[in-house]
């Protein structure tokens, strides 16, 4: 992995370690299954956040740009995993608090992430054309 890949991990290792703390703090001392589940999925969430990043490699970029069309790991199945898994892990941090403030965070998250999605879609399209026109039918979402 080159120095810059590494670099683009910060981030989600960032929000991972930040939320290992936030669950640390609030872990109450008798968990039910609705904590165990969202700590559970934001742990698995991060985990795939951060595949999905390493994945990407040097196509990994903060806005749209289409260097490279990766379908491989991951984007095999899926073709935006990154903002996917960001969503998850959120939504578990969501599950295990149930703090209104971090719904309503979720909510703004899953509108920033769909405009980033629709954008990236624009800017793949334009780029690959028919190649990504395929690759689009050969993943799920």
């Amino acid at each position: 992995m080159s120095k810059s890949s590494r670099y683009k991990l910060i981030i989600p290792m960032l929000y991972a370690l930040a939320s290992a703390v936030y669950l640390y703090l609030s872990w109450p001392d008798k968990p039910t299954l609705v904590h165990l589940f969202g700590a559970t999925l934001t742990v698995i969430a991060f985990a795939l956040w951060i595949t999905a990043r390493v994945q990407l490699g040097n196509a990994f970029s903060i806005g749209p740009k289409a260097s490279e069309l990766v379908t491989t790991g991951l984007y095999s199945k899926f073709r935006h995993p990154v903002y996917y898994t960001s969503i998850l892990a959120m939504l578990g941090l969501c599950i295990f608090s149930g703090q209104l403030l971090l719904w309503l965070a979720l909510l703004v998250l899953i509108v920033l992430e769909v405009a980033r999605i629709r954008k990236e879609e624009t800017v793949l399209g334009e780029a690959f054309g028919e190649r990504y026109t395929q690759y689009k039918q050969a993943t799920w979402f």
